[in-house]
């Protein structure tokens, strides 16, 4: 039988979950899958990195994070620097859920157990910026912000829906503010005037399951793509083909894959960088992909793409 840790973020954004995590503690244990729980809850930023940090190899057969995106990124984070190589469960519970959903991750009591009964591991990559991991997206510019400003409140009680009447708002102030930025990489260097960069490890960014169509989590490299500046009557088109996952073909978007890219600003414009959902400081910023970090435990029927 196996030894489990769980690291709960009790605050995450979907009504009754913990009723649900009960409900798995309890079937584990009487069906014998699992002889031993230790459980954490979060409370503050960099708890649940913090409580897998100095694992040690062997000390827990597996990691269950459970929260929303910010609060997985932590424990792949602390998995990924302390070592250990200890595999993850992931159960989202989360207001959005992107690496989740785009692991196809179960989201029932029955298919969560089932899936650690049978115990089948995928190695993923994760990327890096500037020394910090992060397991799906850094980003900047229009719309990036909207994570880190809507309040728990709002997410706990409109869901996605706080988003988007954020989006509303600040969008449209938002398209008439360009920053130039200079890229560099492997496949792409220059400088441009830019709307919005995204750095991603999955396809799935911000609720847009196509945000990165080309996107593998285990393909060793990660997925960027570059917003010039546009004009407003473009902007109902490129919506349009971006819920299509067709974005990639717009004249005003730059999309390439690469193993590092440095992202350095050419103006005072202070370009804030979300990461995974949180707000991580300012460029520059030097982005790599680490190949093959983590185990994460996918479901016996697990069928993504990419394999």
């Amino acid at each position: 039988m196996l030894k489990a840790l769980f690291v709960i973020n009790p605050s995450s954004g979907r009504q009754n979950f913990l009723e649900t995590i009960e409900k798995i503690v309890s079937r584990l244990i009487m069906e014998q899958t699992v002889n031993h729980i230790d459980v954490v809850y979060t409370r503050k930023q960099d708890d649940a990195r913090n409580a897998v940090l100095n694992l040690q190899k062997g000390e827990y057969d597996f990691v269950t994070a459970i929260g929303g995106d910010g609060t997985i990124n932590e424990v792949i984070s602390g998995i990924a620097d302390g070592g250990s190589e200890i595999p993850i469960a992931i159960i989202s519970a989360g207001t959005v859920n992107d690496f989740a959903n785009y692991l196809n991750l179960p989201a029932t009591v029955n298919e969560f157990c089932e899936m650690i009964k049978n115990f089948r591991l995928k190695k993923i990559d994760v990327g890096s910026i500037n020394g910090k991991i992060f397991m799906n997206v850094v980003a900047g510019g229009i719309a990036t912000d909207i994570g880190y400003n809507v309040s728990k409140e709002m997410k706990a009680i409109f869901g996605k829906a706080a988003y988007y009447v954020e989006g509303i708002k600040e969008i449209p102030k938002q398209l008439f503010r360009p920053f130039k930025l200079r890229i560099e990489s492997e496949q792409f260097t220059g400088s441009d005037e830019y709307l919005l960069f995204l750095v991603m490890n999955s396809q799935s960014v911000g609720g847009y399951k196509q945000a990165a169509p080309l996107a593998s989590v285990s393909d060793g490299e990660l997925d960027v793509l570059l917003l010039k500046k546009v004009e407003l009557v473009q902007v109902t088109e490129l919506i349009i083909k971006i819920l299509r996952g067709d974005h990639i073909n717009h004249p005003a978007v730059q999309y390439f894959q690469t193993k590092h890219i440095r992202i350095i600003p050419e103006d005072d414009s202070g370009i804030s960088i979300d990461y995974d959902g949180e707000y991580y400081g300012t460029l520059p910023a030097d982005i790599e992909v680490l190949e093959g970090k983590i185990n994460v435990i996918i479901p016996q029927s697990h069928n993504i793409v990419e394999e």
